[in-house]
């Protein structure tokens, strides 16, 4: 006997950050109301804008001026975990110090781990592009060789990336997006916690443990101001702060001093993520966690998106999906992880209040899943069986959302996001 024609609809998302980069097409029932939530985005910019933002530095000299002289540049750059496409970045920054007088041979590119595991030679491929075989590219060890800096945080002396903190110009590259305890990643996040080491990498993420969420607002944020004032005095001398587009390009690029160019870089970023909620209460919503889906232990990124507003659109009990391609399984993070100093049983998110979490990841295992997530949570490796079970949770019409770029998003237009001019996990 034929199986009945049941009608369905397709949800699209993006899938796979650093490995292919594609789309996940996922059938719904027809009767649902799908809601897209997109942000706002904006187009990836050319080869000329790059080459103006990084020549036209805000509150700082152009890098050639700072270059002159100068012997050994460390150039810091974020990891695999993080979308930044720093390839054609660190080209055009090689470029204009060789042009200023810096041998190649004494710049080094230094992959800012943090507690994350080691960059590989995939990710300085990927990271690095070409001139991964050009320059020394390396990866922070947060165990390894470490310099003394005479700077504390928290009452905790920075001990930091020997290459970088003995180079005579240090720059850092990073994306800048949504972030729960610093408003916004990127500026001399690059240095701490990215470069420092476990002790100092302790101590700023217990910012996350003790409920510090500044998720898109930096105004007044406690972390931001103690760990910028650190850096400032460690010193890094220039900045790339990156926002990126729903397809990881570099949408928004700001050059310059610690502060200021981050500032702008975050305020873009607040612009491009803004996201309209269409059609609240929703029962139910989908939140994807791309571009931060490479691993588990990324994931929660996400739920940045549902901090900063979108618990509000979502009617009573409505549960949330949580969708990633984890192509790298579990992951790893030296403090978070298992074996971490921070590394807790996992616990009920209570920020969710009433709604149920559902977690969809073909490529993760069960036992994975609860090393982060409690019983409580149902885990899905295939989404027929997801949609079966939420059917009987739903009425037939339900009206469901669909957050395509979580970590990116931002409830609301942008502007009461709008980072101020001055000074729960994100792994």
């Amino acid at each position: 006997m034929p199986e009945a024609h049941v009608e369905a609809a397709t949800i699209d998302l993006p899938w796979g950050a650093w490995h292919g980069d594609r789309r996940k097409r996922l059938l719904v029932p027809a009767g649902w109301q799908l809601r897209e939530l997109p942000m706002a985005d904006a187009p990836a910019l050319g080869d000329r804008e790059i080459d103006c933002a990084l020549d036209a530095p805000l509150n700082a000299p152009s890098l050639q001026t700072l270059a002159a002289g100068k012997r050994h540049v460390a150039i810091a750059i974020d990891d695999i975990t993080r979308p930044t496409r720093t390839a054609p970045l660190l080209r055009r920054l090689v470029d204009r110090l060789t042009a200023a007088g810096v041998p190649r041979q004494e710049i080094t590119v230094i992959v800012a781990t943090g507690a994350h595991g080691r960059a590989t030679e995939r990710d300085f491929q990927l990271k690095a592009g070409e001139l991964a075989g050009d320059v020394r590219v390396t990866s922070h060890d947060p165990a390894g060789d470490l310099a003394s800096t005479g700077v504390s945080l928290g009452g905790v002396e920075v001990r930091l990336n020997r290459d970088f903190a003995e180079a005579d110009l240090r720059i850092g590259i990073g994306s800048v997006m949504p972030h729960p305890f610093a408003g916004f990643s990127g500026g001399g996040k690059i240095v701490v916690p990215g470069l420092a080491d476990l002790e100092v990498l302790s101590r700023t993420h217990r910012f996350a443990l003790m409920g510090f969420r500044g998720g898109g607002a930096l105004a007044g944020n406690r972390f931001r101001a103690e760990m910028e004032a650190a850096v400032a005095r460690i010193g890094l001398h220039w900045t790339v702060n990156v926002a990126v587009n729903a397809d990881r390009d570099t949408a928004f690029v700001a050059a310059g001093d610690l502060v200021t160019a981050h500032r702008a870089a975050a305020a873009a970023a607040a612009r491009i993520g803004a996201t309209p909620g269409r059609g609240a209460p929703l029962d139910a919503l989908i939140l994807n966690a791309y571009p931060k889906d490479s691993e588990l232990l990324q994931l929660e990124s996400a739920f940045v998106a549902l901090r900063n507003g979108m618990l509000g659109w979502l009617a009573p009990g409505a549960p949330v999906v949580l969708t990633g391609a984890c192509p790298e399984g579990l992951g790893h993070h030296g403090l978070f992880g298992p074996g971490g100093g921070l590394f807790r049983v996992p616990l009920r998110r209570t920020f969710l209040g009433d709604h149920p979490l559902w977690i969809f990841a073909p490529d993760l295992r069960e036992t994975a899943v609860r090393m982060v997530f409690p019983d409580e949570y149902p885990f899905f490796d295939r989404w027929e069986r997801l949609v079966d079970a939420l059917q009987r949770e739903l009425r037939p019409d339900a009206a469901v959302g669909i957050v395509p770029c979580g970590p990116l998003q931002i409830a609301g237009s942008g502007r009461q996001s709008e980072p101020a001019a001055g000074s729960e996990v994100t792994r």
